[in-house]
């Protein structure tokens, strides 16, 4: 029996095991053959038996002719699997999963490239490319989609045109309709401008020719009445974001009609909610605002179940409190923005604007409410700093001056402490730029600001463009480089598994047939076993107690193998627990350091102003042991892969079925021997049919075990190839990403060291805010005494004017 395999039934009746088919040859009558008189009782057992040795027989032939049936011939995938696949596609693509879908549809369009599937596939592919940042490519496949003549090709025409449109006006990266300052109120306008800030968004521009755009608006026009949805839509964005703004209406209220609720189900539902709102920003631009509160209100209405559709209502809300405050209605423009609930991603702009929105109507109890409720949701917000300052405005306009004076010292306070705290931190570029490149070299994928600034200044660095740029750098680079090495150890992985001697068990329907085969083998010998027994109590034990002996000890191999457990593979197991542990020590290793340096780098923070520390030696240390550690992490990271691969060796390379085969194969033969002795003997006529097809199964077996092998390498022919080239351009890129990582390194070191100090300088203009705010607060309290006195004044005055009328009137009187 394999080793691993459980006892399988056979007619009910448990399979024997050798020792029990020893036993039962010791005991002749169990398998003693009906005489010539047998009683009726006895020549039905016989036969029940012969007739289960045949059903045995029956399903061993079946398997055997099901893996021949899989060596002649690599069936090709029928139309309704590539259907699966492309179904399969799609649905990576909903998930997310681009890459898994590209690697699907790629399939499909270069190995079945003549199918329907394929030219469905080849558009799923330029969707994928297109979220993967390979715009290029998508672009071919587009076009060969609107090339292609066949009468499906005509069909996808439309959807094609709409996502090159989509190329040539490409989509803002996710995220972008949240970012802080760009709020549409007055105000906010007014000061963009005052900076010199343009306040008009352009949209962002593809990498298609004007020639091709052209050509693609032609192709539009003339496919509208064959699509009316994603195309129309495609093409609505397209004429909207190109300014022809009375054309998109038009084109978009075609497939989202004005008098039709946009909450109506049916064919192209999912589009009328995103059609609806740039045809509503469209009657905006023109200046028709009428028009735009109604359509914006129609969205409102809207409930629909996609979460990208729901937060297009969300920014109708977020319209219509904007429209609102435009126009001076005050508690319109609050009651839309307070739509906006606090689990969507437009909640902090929302309660922003309402905060600008009070305080022009010159409600500032509630207006400090606003930015309140803002500090307490995002206290972390980039523009944290400036609802702090605004906070601080918004008391002076209620003259409550001395809460406007302590919210000001209490920003002077916090920013000059964290201006010190970074301005003598580093005490020259050379040696800012030595450990910001030590600490970005540690670890590339996972860098972040916060590594080397306070957690209070991530949020003004994260508002400087560059910073967050070089940030994002350094993750691409370390994000390609654990990449690069996953696929050098997969690749690696992939080149041993091939080399494996029965490489039908890398696949895994070649192996199940490989599983079927060792099932039948099993299957096969107990029959034949059970046919020698029958023949050996015809034959009285005459002449084959050797052969007996001999069959004995064969058994008792196939039971246990010969040695029991591969030494050659016992080694293996030993060396892959070694490097384990040399993985896991360094590992340790690595902790350790990392505690010591976080230690020392907060020793030296806490203790920098009380002891006179060599900073530039410090720096030096902190650096070298941060790519000490970096190193050891290398090293670590390839044990692992070390493991992984050797695990991959040992998982497709048992020694332990070959050995089995090789003592199966032996037993059968000396079952051969003994039958050919035994039947010179005692022949037995009723089994011989048997016995002949037991002995064709085992020669078909050879052979079939070996096509399967060779089913195998017919699959692996073309990957051998690929990988061969893909491990010579691994090796390219590996020594081309070396250099880069380097430059990497030293660049983001730079652009570090002056983020470092431009928020040191920002740090210093927030206290110098401050400062002014405070100036603000006493020529705020100056105008108030100011107009006090003045009042007064004019109080004493008009006092005085009425004591000489009556004076005056007093006197006349007395003259009178």
């Amino acid at each position: 029996m394999p080793p691993g395999r459980a006892p399988v039934r056979l007619r009910g009746s448990s399979r024997w095991s050798g020792l029990a088919i020893a036993a039962a040859l010791c005991a002749p009558a169990l398998f003693a053959a009906a005489p010539a008189h047998a009683a009726p009782g006895e020549a039905r057992s016989d036969e029940a038996a012969l007739e289960a040795m045949a059903a045995t027989l029956r399903e061993a032939e079946a398997s055997l002719q099901a893996a021949a049936k899989a060596v002649a011939r690599e069936p090709d995938a029928s139309e309704e699997e590539l259907a699966k696949r492309l179904v399969r596609g799609e649905l990576q693509l909903v998930d997310g999963d681009y890459q898994g879908a590209a690697i699907t549809f790629l399939d499909l369009v270069e190995n079945h490239g003549t199918t329907r599937a394929a030219l469905e596939a080849r558009l799923g592919l330029g969707r994928a490319l297109v979220r993967l940042g390979m715009e290029t490519w998508a672009f071919e496949l587009f076009i060969a989609v609107l090339g292609d003549a066949r009468s499906d090709g005509r069909r996808l025409r439309p959807l094609a045109v709409a996502h090159l449109l989509d190329l040539a006006v490409p989509r803002r990266e996710h995220g972008f309709a949240r970012k802080p300052g760009l709020s549409a109120t007055p105000e906010m306008r007014a000061r963009l401008r005052a900076v010199g800030l343009s306040t008009s968004i352009e949209p962002p521009q593809g990498k298609l020719r004007n020639t091709d755009i052209d050509r693609l608006v032609r192709w539009a026009e003339s496919l509208l009445s064959k699509d009316g949805y994603e195309l129309s839509y495609a093409y609505g964005r397209h004429l909207y974001l190109t300014g022809k703004h009375d054309r998109a209406m038009a084109v978009l209220d075609a497939m989202s009609p004005v008098d039709i609720p946009i909450t109506r189900g049916g064919t192209g539902a999912k589009w009328r909610v995103r059609a609806a709102y740039v045809s509503a920003s469209a009657a905006l631009a023109v200046d028709d605002t009428e028009a735009a509160l109604d359509r914006f209100s129609r969205i409102t209405k809207a409930k629909p179940s996609d979460p990208g559709d729901r937060q297009i209502v969300q920014l109708a809300w977020m319209a219509l409190g904007r429209i609102h405050h435009d126009q001076g209605d005050t508690d319109d423009a609050v009651k839309a923005y307070r739509q906006i609930g606090r689990d969507s991603p437009f909640f902090p702009e929302a309660m922003y604007e309402v905060a600008w929105t009070l305080m022009a109507s010159q409600q500032y109890e509630q207006a400090v409410q606003a930015l309140d409720l803002l500090l307490a949701y995002d206290p972390d917000s980039p523009i944290a700093a400036e609802i702090k300052h605004l906070r601080g405005k918004v008391r002076i306009q209620q003259r409550d001056y001395e809460g406007a004076e302590a919210q000001f010292l209490a920003l002077r306070r916090d920013f000059d402490r964290l201006a010190k705290r970074l301005g003598g931190k580093l005490q020259s570029k050379g040696d800012a730029t030595a450990y910001f490149a030590a600490v970005v070299g540690e670890d590339m994928e996972h860098f972040s600001l916060a590594a080397l600034l306070p957690v209070e200044t991530v949020p003004l660095a994260r508002a400087l463009p560059r910073a967050v740029h070089g940030e994002n750098i350094a993750r691409e680079v370390g994000l390609l480089d654990r990449e690069l090495e996953d696929l050098r150890a997969l690749l690696t992985r992939m080149e041993e598994a091939v080399g494996v001697a029965h490489k039908a068990r890398l696949f895994n329907d070649l192996a199940a047939h490989v599983a079927a085969l060792d099932d039948g083998t099993s299957h096969v010998i107990d029959v034949q076993e059970r046919l020698v027994a029958r023949m050996r109590v015809r034959a009285k034990g005459e002449g084959v107690q050797q052969l007996e002996d001999e069959r004995r000890r064969l058994r008792g191999e196939l039971d246990a193998p010969r040695g029991g457990a591969s030494p050659k593979r016992d080694k293996a197991v030993r060396t892959v627990e070694k490097l384990e542990q040399q993985a896991h020590k360094l590992e340790l290793v690595v902790a350790e350091l990392r505690a010591q340096l976080v230690a020392t780098e907060r020793y030296y923070e806490e203790t920098r102003g009380e002891q006179k520390i060599d900073h530039q030696a410090f720096l030096a240390q902190a650096a070298a042991l941060r790519d000490e550690i970096g190193g050891l992490e290398d090293e670590a990271a390839g044990l692992r892969r070390k493991v992984t691969r050797a695990r991959a060796g040992l998982r497709f390379d048992n020694p332990e079925d070959d050995g089995w085969r090789r003592a199966a194969t032996a037993y059968q033969q000396h079952l051969v021997r003994m039958h050919d002795a035994l039947a010179k003997v005692a022949p037995d006529a009723e089994a011989a049919a048997l016995w002949r097809r037991s002995v064709a199964w085992h020669q078909g077996c050879d052979g079939t075990r070996e096509g399967l092998d060779g089913a195998a390498e017919k699959r692996l022919a073309k990957a051998l190839i690929i990988m061969a080239e893909e491990r010579a351009n691994l090796d390219q890129y590996r020594t081309e990403l070396d250099v880069t990582q380097g430059r990497t390194k030293e660049l983001v070191a730079d652009v570090m060291s002056a983020t470092y100090r431009d928020v040191v300088s920002e740090l210093h203009n927030q206290v110098m805010r401050s400062e002014v705010g405070l100036l603000d607060v006493a020529w705020a309290m100056k105008e108030a005494e100011t107009e006090e006195v003045h009042r007064l004044e004019l109080e004493r005055d008009r006092t005085l004017g009425e004591l000489d009328e009556a004076v005056k009137m007093g006197l006349e009187e007395l003259e009178r």
